[in-house]
C-alpha cells in the first residue's frame, strides 16, 4: 500500500509537470498560428504595439473553487466540478495585456510543488471556501508557506462560498488567515465571492465581488 502510495503521488506530480509544460507550448502555439489573413495582421499588430502577458496562478485547497473561478472568466456556464487532479488553464484577452489563468489542483499530494510555479507567475489568486472553516488554518498555513520567500508577489484572496450557511465574513477571513502578518508592503486584496450563485450577499456581510471586478483588480496588479 505505502508503495502503490508513492506512486500515485509520483505519477500525480508528472501530470502537473507536464501541464505546466503543455500551458506553455499551447500558449505559444497560439501566438503562433495563422488563422486568417485578418487574425495574422491583428497579431503582427500586437506584436509591434509590445503588448505584454502575465501569468496568474490560482491555488487553493481542493474543493475551493478554484475551477470555478476558471469557468466565469471564461463566461462558461456554471457546471459542477470534481477535484482538480492536475490543472486547468485558460488565456483572457484585455485591451491592456493577455492574462494567462493557471490552475493547479489542491490535493494533499500536489500542494507540495504549488511553490515551482511561483517563479513566472505575475499575480497570485489563492481561493478559500469560506464555509469550511474546519481547513481555515491549513489554508492559512500553505498560503504563508507560499508567500514565506515571495515578498513582492502581489495577492487576491477570495473568499468563496459566502452563500453557504455560517460561511466566515471578510474580517472573520482576515483574521482567520492572519493577512495582516504578510506585511504593510505587500500588494494584497481580499474579496468576498461566490462562484457560482446567485450573487445576493447574505445578510450582515460584504457584497460579493463580481468577476468584472475581479478582472479590474487583477489588472491593476499586473
Amino acid at each position: 500500500m505505502v508503495l502503490l502510495r508513492h506512486i500515485s503521488i509520483a505519477l500525480t506530480a508528472a501530470v502537473a509537470a507536464l501541464g505546466s509544460a503543455l500551458f506553455i507550448a499551447l500558449n505559444y502555439f497560439y501566438r503562433r498560428r495563422v488563422w486568417s489573413p485578418e487574425t495574422d495582421y491583428c497579431m503582427i499588430k500586437e506584436e509591434e504595439e509590445g503588448r505584454s502577458e502575465r501569468q496568474v496562478l490560482v491555488l487553493g485547497l481542493d474543493g475551493s473553487g478554484k475551477s470555478s473561478v476558471l469557468q466565469g472568466l471564461s463566461g462558461a456556464r456554471p457546471k459542477q466540478h470534481r477535484p482538480t487532479r492536475g490543472f486547468n488553464f485558460i488565456s483572457l484577452d484585455t485591451p491592456a495585456c493577455q492574462l494567462h489563468f493557471l490552475e493547479i489542483g489542491g490535493g494533499e499530494d500536489l500542494r507540495v510543488y504549488w511553490a515551482q510555479y511561483l517563479q513566472r507567475t505575475h499575480v497570485l489568486v489563492y481561493v478559500v471556501d469560506s464555509s469550511d472553516r474546519r481547513r481555515l488554518p491549513l489554508a492559512k498555513a500553505e498560503l504563508h508557506r507560499l508567500l514565506c520567500t515571495h515578498g513582492q508577489l502581489p495577492v487576491v484572496v477570495l473568499g468563496n462560498k459566502q452563500d453557504k450557511p455560517d460561511a466566515a465574513s471578510v474580517r472573520e477571513l482576515h483574521q482567520a488567515l492572519s493577512l495582516g502578518a504578510l506585511g504593510p508592503e505587500r500588494r494584497l486584496h481580499l474579496l468576498a465571492a461566490q462562484l457560482g450563485s446567485d450573487g445576493q450577499a447574505p445578510d450582515g456581510q460584504a457584497p460579493p465581488c463580481s468577476l468584472q471586478a475581479f478582472q479590474e483588480i487583477l489588472l491593476q496588479l499586473v
